[in-house]
């Protein structure tokens, strides 16, 4: 549950000074994508701006001031990142606008082989809690990095739900362990994964696939 400093988890008072971890980064997309349409609309990113606003002041109340500030930094915000102009986040532009951290993948994902060590690197990673599994944000993260690592498959919302349900039907499980991991990265089914994930590109709505495209 988020906390009262916090957004889906995520320290909201570091956001502006630090990289977020791809974890972070989805706590924050799901806990302020609240109809779960897969873009974060004017007002719900206004929501995260006003509370990030209010935490980083310690504030209770915001001031007429903090409202001036907030809602002009807002509406550059939505200038400088809003790529297509259409009034609203998606996931790529989000992530550009919070500075994600590197992908953690990119060193380890195109070796012919990956060794236990990088697996086990991998699950300490995208394991926030410590508890041996990758499950919701993490998962996510998890999936969202391996098609930020791809050249030709979109980084958007819908590419990633269609991800992570091809991964889970992989793993047989909607929690990733350290052998379904390896199950995962094996060079096979890194490349099955990539296929699929390729086709399915074809049959989204014209709109969800060319969105989020690698630039």
């Amino acid at each position: 549950m988020a906390t009262k400093k916090s957004a889906g988890g995520v320290d909201i008072k570091k956001l502006r000074n630090k990289k977020l971890t791809s974890t972070e980064f989805m706590q924050v997309w799901f806990h302020y994508d609240v109809d779960r349409s897969g873009y974060l609309e004017y007002s719900e990113f206004s929501k995260f701006m006003r509370d990030l606003f209010l935490k980083t002041d310690c504030s209770a109340e915001i001031t007429p001031e903090q409202v001036e500030k907030y809602t002009a930094e807002v509406i550059h915000i939505m200038d400088t990142y809003d790529e297509n102009r259409d009034g609203r986040f998606e996931m790529n532009e989000l992530a550009k606008a919070l500075k994600i951290e590197e992908n953690y993948l990119n060193k380890i994902i195109n070796k012919k082989s990956i060794k236990d060590k990088h697996i086990q690197s991998i699950l300490k990673h995208y394991d926030s809690d410590e508890n041996s599994n990758l499950e919701g944000c993490e998962l996510k993260a998890f999936v969202g990095d391996l098609v930020r690592s791809t050249t030709d498959i979109p980084y958007n919302f819908a590419m990633i739900e269609q991800a992570c349900n091809l991964i889970t039907e992989m793993a047989g499980d909607e929690k990733l362990t350290i052998q379904s991991l390896k199950l995962i990265l094996d060079l096979d089914n890194r490349e099955r994964f990539h296929r699929k994930l390729s086709e399915q590109i074809k049959v989204l709505p014209a709109g969800s696939a060319a969105s989020g495209a690698k630039r």
